[in-house]
Formats: structure tokens, C-alpha cells, sequence
């Protein structure tokens, strides 16, 4: 029978490329890798990876391999979280990924509920992107983690994770109180080609922004780039430009801005939690979802958005 600590360091060469980057991921030596690898090779009767320099692919017997590791961990991880449900209490560390400058309320609200009802559990916060995010929950790096998705709330699913879509908001142009359109119910893109732009380049708002302003014809003047969007808002509010963001983005309370629906655009921000897949039924991560879930009901629609 093929040994389920064998079949991890499989997965963990197969995501991270190498026998070195993996041994670092599992604090392994690196020959410690090599040797389990050898001989789950041996045990599959078959090669499982194609050595090329310092990097390693799959064969294909070793990428069918991964895949049915993927559902036995799903599956050994469920095991683990129905016999926790066992204890007397929720407790034990729960590490979960925000988006700090722009993530909805409802987390920040979840959390507190969570807090309150079992106080023996300990929440760290991490902050992550929403590209990187999922990619630390499959490495273990964090136990759940909530992103933004522009446009539609699904996508390919990565193997090993599960999604909760909790719902969504509009996306609005965010002007300066001072501006020309501050007062305006909704504005065209093609009125924005002279602005001053504040957008976050290498994220996925910053690049639909882009693709937006070069539908409508120009390309736009970048005058500030940002790594996060609530920094974005914040320079819109003491009037460097300005930039697109989701309805329910988090400003200061003294901002002086306002946000203006743009014509035609109707893509949305949904708000996605992630957990790994079986791990979801533990206690401690059912919890917040089953907080995060209560609060996107009970709050009015304009908010749970």
C-alpha cells in the first residue's frame, strides 16, 4: 500500500517545482525528499518525475498520482474534523487571510462573533492578496482566507480547496468631493480621459480599470500606483486622481470623496472565502463560515453585498 507521507512530499514537489523548494516547504532535508521520492517510486513500480537540471516535472503516472493524493488528504482531513467535533469546546489556532485595507465588514464582524462565543480559540490574522491567498491556504500557510473576484465569482477551482461565495458589490469611480463630477448621478468612461489615474497595476481591479479606460478609447494617465485599493480611495480623498473600487470598500471617516456609478459597467466585487477542502468541518472553520454565512443574511442588502 503507497504510504500517505510519500504521496505529500509528491504533492509538495509537484507544486513547488523542486526537490529543494519542497524540502523547504515540509521542513525536509533535501535528501530526505529525494529518498521518499525513490521509494514511492519503488512501491508504484513506475517513475513518478523527469529530472531536468534543478527542476522537476511530472510524469504522467506521477500527475495521476498527485490527483488521487489530492481526494485521499480531502478525505483524511474530513476524518480528522468529524472526531474533533468531539471536544468539549472550540478551540486551537486558526490563522485566516484578509485583504486589511479593503475587505467587507462582514469579516471584521464574523470574527468578533467568533471571538466572543469561543474564547479559547485563537485568531491570527495575516494580511494577503487575493492572487496569493489561495496559493498559502494549499501550502498551509493559512487555514481560510477571503478574496475579491471581479466579474464572475467563480473560476477553475483549485484541487484541495473549497469556496463559499458570501455575495457582492458594484464597482464605482471614486472622485475627489472638489471634482467636476462629484455631482453627477453616473458618468461615461469616455469623460475620464484627462484624469489623473491611482490604480494597483499588477491586481486584478487595476488591470480591469486599465482595459476599461482602453475601451473607451485612451489610455490612462497614471499618476499614482498602490498595492491595495483602500490606499487607492485614500489618495483620491486628498485629490491626487482618481480610481475605480468596490461599492463597499472601507474609506476613512474623513474621506472627502464620492463614489459615481459608470454607464455600462456592471461587473461586480464578490467576496470569496476559502478553506481546504475536508478541513472545512472542523470546528474551528466551520464556525466562521457558519458567522460569516449569518451575517451576509442578516444584514440589509445594500450591505451584505
Amino acid at each position: 500500500m503507497l504510504d500517505v507521507r510519500k504521496l505529500i512530499m509528491l504533492r509538495a514537489v509537484a507544486s513547488e517545482g523542486s526537490i529543494a523548494a519542497a524540502g523547504r516547504a515540509l521542513r525536509y532535508t533535501r535528501s530526505a525528499v529525494s529518498q521518499q521520492l525513490a521509494a514511492l517510486e519503488k512501491e508504484a513500480g513506475t517513475p513518478l518525475v523527469q529530472r531536468a537540471g534543478n527542476r522537476i516535472t511530472l510524469t504522467t503516472a506521477g500527475r495521476a498520482l498527485v490527483e488521487h493524493a489530492e481526494r485521499i488528504l480531502t478525505e483524511l482531513r474530513a476524518a480528522e474534523a468529524t472526531l474533533s467535533h468531539d471536544a468539549a469546546s472550540v478551540s486551537g489556532l486558526l490563522r485566516v487571510g484578509v485583504p486589511f485595507r479593503e475587505g467587507p465588514r462582514i469579516m471584521s464582524r464574523a470574527l468578533t462573533d467568533v471571538r466572543r462565543r469561543f474564547p479559547d480559540m485563537e485568531i491570527r490574522l495575516a494580511a494577503t492578496t487575493d492572487d496569493a491567498g489561495p496559493e498559502a491556504v494549499v501550502r498551509d500557510q493559512l487555514d481560510m482566507v477571503i478574496v475579491s473576484r471581479y466579474g464572475s465569482a467563480h473560476h477553475r477551482g483549485t484541487s484541495g480547496l473549497r469556496e463559499w461565495v458570501l455575495g457582492h458589490d458594484p464597482l464605482r469611480l471614486c472622485v475627489p468631493l472638489e471634482h467636476p463630477l462629484a455631482h453627477v448621478r453616473k458618468c461615461a468612461m469616455a469623460q475620464l480621459r484627462d484624469e489623473s489615474w491611482i490604480v494597483s497595476l499588477d491586481g486584478a481591479l487595476g488591470r480591469l480599470t486599465t482595459s476599461l479606460c482602453t475601451a473607451a478609447g485612451f489610455e490612462p494617465r497614471v499618476t499614482a500606483t498602490v498595492d491595495d485599493i483602500g490606499a487607492a480611495i485614500g489618495l483620491v480623498g486628498i485629490g491626487w486622481g482618481v480610481t475605480i473600487a468596490p461599492e463597499l470598500t472601507p474609506a476613512g471617516a474623513d474621506a472627502h470623496l464620492v463614489r459615481i456609478p459608470i454607464e455600462g459597467l456592471d461587473t461586480v466585487r464578490h467576496n470569496v472565502v476559502i478553506a481546504r477542502d475536508g478541513e472545512h468541518l472542523s470546528p474551528r472553520i466551520a464556525a466562521v463560515i457558519a458567522a460569516l454565512q449569518a451575517i451576509s443574511a442578516e444584514l440589509p442588502v445594500a450591505e451584505a453585498r
